[in-house]
C-alpha cells in the first residue's frame, strides 16, 4: 500500500509515519503519534510497530526474504546458551529455529534484517555471514 501511495504521490509516504522522521518534524500532533506508538509497543505488542505495522519494517522484511547475504550459525555446536544474541536481536524469534533446531544453519526468516548484532555479541563466534545458498546442516 505504501509503495503504491509513494508511486501515486511521488513522495515517500511512509516517512509520514516513520518515528525517526516524526521526531525531526517536532509538531505537537507528531509527538502524540510517537506517544501512541510507544504505548502500543509497551502495552499491546512488543515491537508491534516496527515488526508488524510500520511500512519501513515491511520494506526491510521484503529485502530480508530476497537477500543473498544471510546470517548463519555454522558453528552452532559452540553455543554456550548465554542468550546474549537473543537479548540484542530485534527479532529474536528468527534466531531460535536455526540455533536450537534441526533446520538449516542459515537464518532464512524474513524477520531477520541481517543487522549483525548477534555476530558482534557472540563470544564463541557461533554466527557469521554467508550466502543464502550455502545451506548446510550440522
Amino acid at each position: 500500500m505504501s509503495l503504491l501511495l509513494a508511486w501515486l504521490t511521488g513522495t515517500l509516504v511512509w516517512e509520514l509515519v516513520n518515528p525517526v522522521s516524526i521526531l525531526h518534524r517536532s509538531m505537537s500532533f507528531d509527538w502524540g503519534l510517537i506517544a501512541l506508538i510507544f504505548l502500543f509497543d509497551l502495552f499491546v505488542l512488543k515491537n508491534g510497530w516496527c515488526s508488524h505495522l510500520c511500512p519501513v519494517g515491511a520494506f526491510y522484511s521484503l529485502l530480508g526474504k530476497k537477500s543473498l547475504l544471510r546470517v548463519n550459525a555454522l558453528a552452532r555446536e559452540n553455543c554456550t546458551d548465554c542468550l546474549e544474541c537473543f537479548a540484542v536481536c530485534p527479532e529474536s524469534q528468527a534466531i531460535k529455529p536455526t540455533l536450537k533446531g534441526n533446520t538449516s544453519n542459515i537464518i532464512l526468516d524474513s524477520h531477520c534484517t541481517n543487522c549483525g548484532r548477534c555476530i558482534d555479541i557472540c563470544k564463541p563466534n557461533v554466527f557469521g555471514f554467508t550466502s543464502r545458498f550455502k545451506n548446510t546442516i550440522k
